[in-house]
């Protein structure tokens, strides 16, 4: 009888293993590492300078996948509902399928207004509006202007097609057949994702550090995301009156020792240690499983 029961036993610790707080889970992969691991992968794929691409999704969500904007702009790369259905991207809240859609659409924008600069103008703007700048002249808005300035450390003007000599931060479209001449594309400045945040954390110092906030109450997990994002339903269900009006974020992190699958975790933002550890209280009082983590 105690050897058929000693798999069961084994099974359940496991899975308490990984809703409790340990050096081993201190040890993983944190949010901010997953988001700038899907940044490089997704900017290798498009052929983007990984830190282009990290200054844009920084600039409009600061690394939060549960950001909704006044506009309604929705996710870590802020897609407008029309142009996340038109890109064939279901579900802008999902990092793993926002920040790859969003380094798609700027290849695509680099591909047909022929740099980066006015690729982040026209991501930021609008690529109507770029356009008609470019035909007529005048002025971009002060937000796109502000956008490219941070995004590429060169004013929109700059960018200009016309513009004797282009910013250093331009980079070969997706043919890799060297461009000739004067305009020839020139190599973007060397970085990756982690050195790129944190020299916008020195350019621009928050109160509140991490991706989306600086703690977490975690409620549900699995390698598989389907699972997670079910075992937070239960969990929203069950506990509805603590849990309603409260957006989760689903994000797969990689562990030493388990292979290159990412682990899936389903946590609550708290912008507070106190206010995680509150919610985790009611939580447990009411019957839950939770913990709290640093993001």
């Amino acid at each position: 009888m105690a050897a058929s029961r000693l798999p069961a036993v084994r099974s359940i610790l496991a899975g308490l293993t990984l809703l409790a707080a340990s050096p081993a889970i201190a040890a993983e992969e944190t949010v901010e590492q997953a988001i700038c691991r899907m940044i490089e992968a997704a900017a290798a794929e498009q052929r983007l300078p990984p830190v282009f691409l990290t200054r844009l999704i920084w600039r409009e969500s600061s690394f939060r996948p549960g950001a909704t904007s006044g506009k309604g702009a929705q996710g870590i790369a802020q897609f407008m509902p029309g142009t996340a259905a038109e890109r064939g991207l279901d579900d802008p809240y999902d990092p793993e399928a926002a920040i790859p859609a969003s380094a798609h659409y700027l290849a695509d924008l680099r591909d047909r207004f022929g740099n980066l600069g006015l690729a982040a103008a026209a991501y930021n703007g609008g690529s109507a509006r770029l356009a008609r700048w470019l035909a007529a002249g005048g002025a971009l808005p002060a937000e796109t202007e502000d956008y490219v300035a941070f995004v590429t450390g060169s004013a929109a003007e700059d960018w200009r097609p016309d513009r004797p000599a282009p910013p250093a931060f331009r980079t070969a479209p997706r043919d890799p057949r060297p461009e000739r001449g004067p305009k020839a594309e020139r190599p973007a400045p060397p970085g990756d994702c982690h050195t790129a945040v944190a020299a916008i954390r020195r350019e621009r110092p928050s109160p509140i550090e991490g991706p989306y906030a600086p703690f977490g109450v975690q409620v549900a997990g699995s390698f598989s995301k389907a699972r997670a994002v079910a075992g937070y339903r239960d969990v929203a269900a069950r506990f509805e009156r603590i849990v309603a009006g409260r957006a989760p974020v689903v994000i797969g992190t990689r562990a030493p020792g388990r292979g290159r699958r990412p682990f899936y975790r389903v946590r609550i933002p708290a912008a507070t240690l106190a206010a995680a550890r509150r919610l985790c209280t009611d939580l447990q009082r009411a019957g839950g499983a939770c913990v709290v983590l640093r993001n």
